[in-house]
């Protein structure tokens, strides 16, 4: 396995070099895989059917929103942990903070320490334009 990559002309973030325009490798030729994809990866290493899959991974797919939205982050094991973080507006005074100032919610994902060691390992393969 080796993860694509191009060569990706883009404004440098460090104006003092003189530079303007750099190239740096940014991901491409990337594939999607969807639940299905999945399920049935999953049910070829396993006693479970497609179908099971699916339905488990739906149940899962639709609690994961119900636990964040109950004040719980979702731990997944070897995985990892997905949170709500919000951001909003600022005000001089602590009293003055209520929902009214909270402009957005994102759903965060850290991945596990498992993982990150394990996607440290990649390979790379260059692709041309």
């Amino acid at each position: 396995m080796a993860v694509k990559y191009k060569a990706v002309k883009m404004n440098s973030p460090l104006k003092k070099e003189g530079r303007r325009e750099q190239y740096y490798p940014r991901v491409a030729g990337r594939e999607k895989k969807n639940l299905r994809d999945i399920a049935e990866s999953i049910s070829q290493t396993s006693s479970f059917s497609t179908i099971d899959v699916i339905g488990v991974l739906e149940a899962f797919t639709s609690k994961i929103p119900h636990f964040l939205k109950d004040n719980c982050s979702v731990e997944l094991g070897d995985l990892g942990t997905f949170s709500l973080h919000i951001s909003g507006e600022g005000v001089d005074d602590p009293e003055q903070i209520n929902a009214s100032k909270i402009k957005s919610v994102k759903m965060a994902f850290r991945p596990s320490t498992r993982i990150k060691q394990d996607l440290n390992k990649v390979g790379f393969r260059k692709i041309k334009k």
